[in-house]
């Protein structure tokens, strides 16, 4: 992620409160720093601005040379004048401040403290994350707290984003929360309490209405007590190494794409194959807490495999974890190991 931090001003676009992260870039705010504050010292004290896409006609006039592309917009920054990317008319923006102000009005409202935010990518993305409160153990001294984050881009790349995730303390993986459902799609029934919503996403082509975001978002504590639930139930699932050896196999298969006109190779012979099985075997960060053989601990050695291993750089797997191909093989792991679970009736079907 470290590379990933926008610098352009000259400092690390990253505003922090508690412990400094693992790269050590960024400012340390006090606890209850104003909105202001975070503004100025999480890199985001600008604005976003369009401009007509311009174009040099080669054999017109110095007069009229220049025309506009119509439906075509550049974004760019406020205070570098930096150019962002090019999107179409209709692209709704959201700004730096009002990533900010969203958290602004969960804190109001009470149990959620802003933790960072800043900007990535030269300013392309923005983000915040938010303790929704000190978490609780899973097993033992296994401690795994929730957090809300919202993200947003300004290059296409990707729709604003609210999500629950769930952040081990141990190793700082993060534990996708699918305990609810996305974007209003109910995945499990609760009578008494109604639809929880884990994701919210909103596209670029819609405008970004915060209110209805945190409407959509439903309970968050009932998010969280539900997920935790069923976690402290998969860390009394066991598992043998014949169950985690087709887990590995099926879910590394699930992404694995076959070379045009040759068939799969054998999956078990990858080598992410065998990392999974090594870190499932006791190798992962923090598998003295969790333990090894149980259901909790086959997950956590695919969010510590997606978090810290794979993927070809430290900031492409941050992108792919929170956003993208990783955080798809990390629900597609929450279902298999809840799947185990079933089968072993700890959790019902």
């Amino acid at each position: 992620m470290a590379h990933l931090i926008d610098t352009t001003t000259g400092r690390a676009a990253i505003a922090f409160v508690g412990e400094a992260p693992w790269h050590k870039l960024g400012q340390r705010l006090t606890a209850g720093a104003d909105l202001e504050t975070w503004h100025r010292e999480a890199g985001l004290a600008y604005s976003v601005e369009r401009t007509p896409v311009l174009f040099q006609r080669a054999h017109a006039g110095a007069a009229d040379r220049n025309e506009a592309m119509e439906g075509r917009d550049v974004l760019y920054r406020s205070d570098t004048g930096a150019a962002l990317s090019v999107v179409s008319g209709g692209y709704q923006v959201v700004q730096p401040g009002e990533v900010l102000d969203f958290f602004g009005k969960l804190a109001e409202a009470g149990g959620f403290v802003l933790e960072t935010a800043g900007a990535l990518s030269h300013g392309k993305r923005v983000w915040g994350l938010a303790r929704v409160n000190d978490g609780a153990p899973v097993v033992g001294q296994d401690t795994v707290r929730p957090y809300l984050l919202l993200a947003t881009s300004y290059d296409g790349t990707m729709a604003t984003t609210a999500k629950f995730t769930a952040i081990r303390v141990v190793c700082n993986n993060t534990l996708t929360m699918a305990a609810g459902s996305e974007t209003g799609v109910q995945s499990e029934q609760d009578t008494t309490e109604g639809p929880v919503v884990q994701c919210v996403r909103v596209p670029h082509m819609k405008k970004f209405d915060a209110g209805a975001v945190r409407q959509q978002l439903g309970i968050v504590l009932t998010a969280w007590d539900r997920w935790l639930v069923q976690a402290r139930l998969l860390a009394q699932v066991d598992v043998t190494e014949a169950q985690a050896d087709k887990f590995a196999a099926d879910l590394l298969l699930s992404v694995q794409a076959a070379p045009k006109g040759r068939p799969l190779s054998d999956v078990r012979a990858s080598r992410s194959y065998k990392r999974l099985m090594d870190l499932f075997g006791g190798a992962q960060i923090g598998a003295d807490l969790c333990g090894t053989r149980s259901a909790w601990a086959l997950l956590n050695a695919v969010t510590d495999y997606v978090d810290h291993e794979r993927g070809r750089s430290d900031d492409t797997r941050m992108t792919s974890a929170w956003f993208g191909a990783g955080e798809g093989l990390k629900l597609r792991a929450w279902e298999a190991v809840r799947a185990l679970a079933q089968q072993a009736g700890a959790i019902a079907a």
